[in-house]
Parts: C-alpha cells; structure tokens; sequence
C-alpha cells in the first residue's frame, strides 16, 4: 500500500483541486435546479434584510414575536425564491416597486419643503386639499387655487 501524494500532477495542492471540482458540480446542480423558477429581485431582498433586523431586534430584546416574524419573512422570501409561477412573482414585484415609490415621493416632498421653508409658505385648499406654495414675506395675500378655483386669504 502506497502513500497518496498530497499534489495532482500539475503542482496544484490535491485537496483544493478536489474542491474547487466539487464547487463547480454543485454550482452546476443549483444552476440546473433554478431553471423556470423565478430567483431574486427588489422585493426579496427588501424581506430577507427586513427579516436579518427582526432577527437582530429578537437577539437584542428577547422577545420571540420579533422571532417569529423573521422567520416567516425569511420564509416567504425562499418561497418567492423557488417559486416557478413567475407571472405573479413579478406582479408582487410591481406592486412592491409602486409602494417604494409612492412612499419615496412623499418623503422627496417633504424633504422639498424642508429646504424651501425660508423662501415658500405652504398651505393647502379649504375645498379640494391641494397643496399650494406661496412665497414668503408679501403679507396678507388672496391665494387662487388652481384645481378647484377656490379663493382664500392668508398670511404669507
């Protein structure tokens, strides 16, 4: 009985040789496996890193709802993931984007007004709630609104 040599033919150490063979096989199976399922995108991650701060909050409190909930995202996250109804994945998707978005929009505009403050006054329709930008500093003004044609006096 011989003693096996620890290098391949080519000078490469046999243990790393073996595995980056075995890495290339199984990233071969996982490739074949996620063919026709649907993977990740926005919403996914958006869940995994949600269900990681869970998780973290469950460690810090030791409160096992924080658990639980993280654990549920996480596996709504995997389900996603390995799901091969791909039409509603990327519906679920959409959906997710346009909520982003709106709640993005709302904070852009108030961040807006943050930085004009000095320079606008904002007041919004008695009638139709539209919100109005008035500039500051001409006194008591008569404010016309566009959309609904209301008009209404105040301070600027």
């Amino acid at each position: 009985m011989g003693v096996k040599s620890l290098w391949d033919g080519f000078g490469r150490p046999l243990l790393k040789s073996l595995r980056t063979k075995d890495c290339t096989i199984m990233r071969e199976k996982l490739r074949r496996f996620m063919i026709g399922r649907y993977g990740t995108d926005g919403l996914n991650q958006f869940l995994s890193i949600a269900s990681l701060v869970l998780l973290l909050i469950a460690i810090v409190s030791r409160i096992s709802l924080f658990t639980w909930l993280g654990v549920v995202l996480l596996g709504f996250c995997y389900y996603r993931t390995f799901s091969r109804n791909i039409s509603k994945r990327t519906e679920e998707n959409y959906k997710f984007y346009t909520l982003k978005d709106r709640v993005g929009n709302k904070f852009r505009g108030l961040k807006e007004q943050w930085v004009n403050r000095k320079v606008y006054h904002y007041y919004r329709c008695p009638q139709c709630r539209q919100k109005l930008r008035v500039p500051r500093g001409r006194g008591r003004i008569q404010i016309s609104c566009p959309r609904c044609g209301t008009q209404f006096i105040k301070k600027s």
